[in-house]
């Protein structure tokens, strides 16, 4: 299911609501310092677009899923070491395409089967293309090396409707009624690593059960105003 107001991880790690999902964010970071992509919301006068790194991929995908109400289009690439030939089928997809981890799909749902797709399918990498009236997700070809940082992975656009939901999913920490383009830059400040005793012998196991601890800086840059917060982190 859904998570309704619960979709932004950082939001998550703002309010300690941290699940495995977001822990394995994380999984990749040592300790130090790691400058994120610039998370941009620029508001038209019909729309709201928003674009952001590849960490916000499946956060894309779960705000939208529930918006759109009109048929939607997919068109593009799949990414997962599960084998999920039988799920797609269970949705009517025959891929046209499938290559090692990669399955590449070109279909038009109902927004009730785009819902159950989204919620279905959110482990993997949806590398899609879609359309649904005013929304829309574009994304980039590749996932990116680990370490390297690829500016706008991901491009949607939503309806100027959804602007509070908006605010309250990525502006929860400001205070700002109208704008026109907003700029959040973030930073993960890792300084400690911290092993659970039972995986301590055990390297694999450790990495991936090990929590980092330290901060995330948020520069909020709203119409050339900026502000700087500063999140907790344990995840």
């Amino acid at each position: 299911m859904f998570k309704g107001d619960k979709m932004n991880f950082i939001k998550n790690i703002y309010e300690k609501n941290i699940d495995e999902k977001i822990h394995q964010k994380f999984i990749r970071y040592s300790t130090g310092e790691f400058e994120k992509e610039e998370f941009i919301i620029k508001k038209g006068s019909s729309f709201v677009q928003i674009k952001a790194g590849f960490e916000y991929l499946d956060v894309m995908f779960d705000l939208i899923a529930p918006l759109v109400k009109e048929d939607v289009s997919l068109n593009g690439v799949i990414i997962t070491k599960n084998k999920i030939i039988n799920e797609l089928n269970e949705f009517g997809i025959e891929p046209k395409k499938v290559s090692g981890k990669k399955y590449t799909i070109q279909e038009t749902m109902t927004s009730d089967k785009f819902k159950d797709f989204v919620n279905k399918f959110n482990s993997c990498f949806l590398l899609l293309k879609v359309k649904s009236g005013k929304y829309s997700i574009s994304v980039k070809k590749s996932i990116p090396k680990p370490g390297k940082t690829v500016e706008k992975f991901v491009t949607a656009k939503f309806d100027l409707k959804d602007l509070d939901l908006i605010k309250k999913e990525f502006l929860f920490d400001v205070d700002v009624d109208n704008f026109k383009d907003i700029s959040i830059k973030h930073t993960y400040v890792i300084d400690e690593i911290i092993i659970p005793d039972e995986f301590r012998n055990k390297p694999e196991e450790a990495r991936l059960n090990a929590k980092r601890k330290g901060r995330i800086i948020r520069k909020i840059d709203i119409d050339g105003k900026t502000e700087e917060k500063e999140i907790e982190l344990l995840a």
